[in-house]
Order: structure tokens, then sequence, then C-alpha cells
């Protein structure tokens, strides 16, 4: 008999249901779990906590990425590994845990605000510090790139520039629309006609070519927000974001509005956070796979660090959860590091490089997962899978039957059975805790692992060694038999 791993759904009751009990370091596939990949460092150590990032291609293709510590803005010297300081000269910012950063690309330009300090400006291959942006542009908190313009938001007004001209804030097409309710505002989508989310409302800005309005705006949702504006992310047609108890995807025009966590993820995450913590979740958006991914900070409301991620497939419409522990991380779509001999040769020992020369991570042009680590070092998810844990759904006669077990096999295209363990986890009533077996690796010649329980209830855990070589998990062949009414 073959139990599935299945879809990952902790709000629902797990006595004989579909749904698997406990999955972790995987992503989603159709009917299986793939290996997900560690974060490995990259660079050098930022010199302070970071509180924003962003990575961007220039005209020609060149990556260049920038962070934001709370008085500093830095370049990373793709040469050597290191953060240069590009901050605007005898310039000490204000950013906060709850003023970060913001960054966004406009053509050949990178513009950084905080609500602290005046926007940042940096153009790519001229610029060797950032300045303050040209036209007095009001001081943000948000920013989002709406077709030829560049959006600014403060906690009650959405500004635009002029088309095709961020160093102009006033006259022309420049202009700025103020909410009269709907809370604070919490940033917009990055499109044409954005999506603006504010703490208890959600509006359309719709772009009128030729008019002096230059924007309409109508409120499409009242008294549903956006919690933590850094959750909100954007890929083409697809938006998400996290209110308070729950997470949500809107369509382009933000006219409606699906729960994707509900009866899934939303009650056992959101009962789980609170305060800092519910207002600081991160969103993005994966540069290739239909996944969405936020970082949290778990258990603890005052901490800034997050500590985990839950993961969405849109596509297969499923959850699966991420460990990690990382300082200020923020998973974004990173474009790649081309290499040369001569940057080769900066770094060092080749041998001691975090990742081999064929990863994706030196192809130059080959979007990858990123993130700053606990030790504030970027690093890319290319590493070896992390180590996997999956249990399958409970399984029992709730008319008070037992089963003994015998045999359990696992359906997983490891390189090493060795490196794969099964237990056995059993329980006589439904008011008993379960007890777990010991581990147990299968045999190398049959890959079946030999069990004896007898008992009402069962379910099976496969855990997968970190840096283990699989491609799918699909779940565990039991040889059961009744052993009778108790």
């Amino acid at each position: 008999m073959l139990i599935r791993f299945a879809a990952w759904r902790p709000d629902n009751a797990l006595l004989n249901s579909p749904y698997a009990s406990d999955i972790k370091n995987v992503l989603c596939a159709e009917a299986s779990y793939l290996p997900f990949p560690q974060l490995r460092p990259f660079s050098q150590a930022v010199p302070a906590q970071p509180l924003g990032g962003i990575t961007v291609r220039d005209n020609s293709g060149g990556v260049h990425i920038f962070v934001g510590t709370a008085t500093k803005l830095y370049k990373l010297n793709t040469a050597t590994l290191a953060w240069t300081d590009v901050s605007k000269p005898a310039t000490t910012y204000a950013a906060t845990a709850d003023n970060r950063w913001r960054f966004k690309q406009y053509g050949n330009y990178v513009v950084a605000v905080n609500i602290n300090n005046d926007p940042q400006v940096y153009q790519l291959n001229s610029s060797t510090t950032f300045d303050d942006l040209a036209g007095n542009p009001p001081r943000a908190k948000h920013i989002a790139v709406c077709g030829d313009f560049l959006c600014l938001m403060d906690d009650t007004t959405f500004y635009w520039s002029e088309v095709d001209d961020i160093s102009v804030w006033s006259g022309g097409n420049a202009g700025s629309q103020s909410f009269p309710d709907g809370g604070i505002i919490q940033g917009a989508t990055d499109t044409t006609n954005p999506v603006i989310f504010q703490k208890a409302a959600i509006r359309w800005a719709q772009f009128i070519p030729g008019s002096t309005e230059v924007f309409s705006f109508q409120k499409r949702h009242d008294q549903r927000g956006c919690a933590s504006p850094y959750s909100i992310c954007t890929r083409g047609e697809f938006t998400f974001f996290a209110d308070v108890g729950a997470f949500y995807q809107i369509n382009s025009d933000g006219s409606q509005i699906l729960p994707i966590g509900f009866e899934k993820v939303d009650r056992t995450f959101f009962g789980d956070i609170s305060g800092p913590a519910l207002t600081t979740i991160f969103g993005e958006i994966d540069p290739f796979y239909p996944r969405v991914y936020f970082a949290v900070a778990r258990g603890n409301s005052e901490s800034t660090l997050f500590n985990g991620l839950l993961v969405y497939d849109w596509q297969i419409g499923e959850w699966t959860q991420i460990e990690t522990s990382a300082s200020i991380y923020f998973p974004l779509p990173s474009g790649t590091i081309g290499y040369t001999l001569e940057g080769l040769d900066a770094i060092g020992d080749l041998e001691s490089l975090p990742y081999s020369l064929d990863s994706k991570v030196w192809q130059g042009g080959a979007p990858v997962m990123a993130a700053i680590d606990a030790d504030f070092k970027l690093g890319f998810f290319q590493g070896g899978a992390a180590e996997a844990t999956l249990v399958t759904q409970e399984m029992g006669d709730t008319a008070g039957g037992r089963q003994r077990l015998s045999q359990a096999t696992p359906i997983v295209d490891v390189d090493n059975l060795w490196k794969i363990t099964v237990s056995v986890g059993a329980r006589f009533r439904r008011s008993d805790a379960f007890v777990w077996g010991a581990e147990r690796v299968p045999s190398s010649n049959t890959g079946v692992v030999q069990v004896r329980s007898r008992a009402g209830y069962h379910k099976f855990k496969l855990r997968i060694e970190a840096e283990a070589s699989w491609s799918h998990a699909q779940g565990i062949d039991v040889t059961a038999t009744s052993a009778g009414l108790r």
C-alpha cells in the first residue's frame, strides 16, 4: 500500500485526513516533493546589518547588487566580492528596522528610499556614489515603477514623476493623490495601472494617456488591506501580499482577491506571530517558477531575524515550509555574476570557491534566488539539498481496528540509501500522543525498512540528509495487515 506524501495543510484536522502532517525543506511538485537547495555564502560580509537590497542588470547586461544598512549604501564589487561604500559623500543615513530601504530600478538608474532621508539615485556604469534624486521629490517609505512613471509613497500620498523623467516632480504630467480614508499606504504594484495597498483599503490607479488627471483612482476593497508593506510582490499579472491573519493573491486591476492560505496555513502561521513579525513579512516571487516566498519570523514578535520561509506554488495551489536562520533575510530574483579570469584570480584559490564554475552563479544572465545570510553575506540558493523531513498523513481505523506493520519502503530516488531514514509513529487511541520509533536505514539491497508495530493509528516519517542527491520523494510503500479489534 503506497501512502503518498500528500499536500501540507496544517490548518486541517489530520486524523484520517488526506493531508500530510509535516513537510519541511522541500518544494511542491505535481505528485511528489522536490529538494530545496541550501543557501551558500558568496560574498564577503556587509559591514552592518542590511535593511534592504536589490539586484539589477544594466543596459548592457551587467549585474549590480546593492544593499542598504542603517547608515550607509553599499555596492558589491564583483571582482573582490567585497562591499564598496557608495553612499552620498559626507552622509550618514537614518534607515531603521521599521523604516527600511526600498530600491527600484528605473532604466539605467537605481533609486533608493526610506522615509528618514531624501530619495537617493545611482546611475549604473556612470555613478560612483549615490546622490539626492533631482527635482525635490518627497521622502518616501515605498517606491514603484508604474509604466513610464517612477512612483513614491509616504503614509497618505501617492506621487508620480514626469513621464520618462525621474528628475521632474512638479508640473507637466507629474502629480500626486492623497487618500482620505483606508489608513496609511503600504505600497503598490510595479504595473502601468498599479494596485495601491493601504492598511484598510485597496485601490486601483488607471493611467489615462492624454488626460490632465494622468491617473484615475478607484477604491476596490474597503476594510481589506495589507499588514506588511514588504510582503507585496508582483510578477506580471501575479501579485501576492499578507494581511492580518491571511495570505492573498490579487488580480491585475485589484478587483478580485484569492485567499491562498485559507484552511491551509493561515490559522497555523498567523497564530504564531504578532507585532513586528506580522508587519515585516517579506515577499518575493521566484524568477522562473510559479512560486512565491514569504520570509517570516515565527515565535518571537520582537525578533528582527527571519527564521523561515513559507513557499506557495500557485499552479499547484499548495504550500511548503523551509527552516532557515538568517539576519534580515530577503529572497530576491538575482541576476548572476558573470566571471572573468581576473575576477576569479582576485578571489583567490579556486578550490575555496563556494560554487563550481559550471554553477548558474557564474553564468552571467542566469537568474537565481539569493539572500543575505545571518553573517551578512550574500548567498545564492545553489547549494546541496537541505535536510528534508516528510511525514505522511495518519492512517487508522476510527472504529477501533488495529494494524500490524512489517515493512516500509521509501519511494525516493536518492543516490545513496544510507542518506535516508524511516521512522514509524504510532498510537492506539485518538487521545494518545504519537510515539515515534527509532529511525531506520533501508536495506542497501532491497530498499526496504523492516518495522514492527501494532497500533490503531500510524504515520511515517522520511528524513533525507543534507547534501544527499535526489530528485523526487513520493511516499512510503507499507506492508500492513489487520490485527483485529481492541
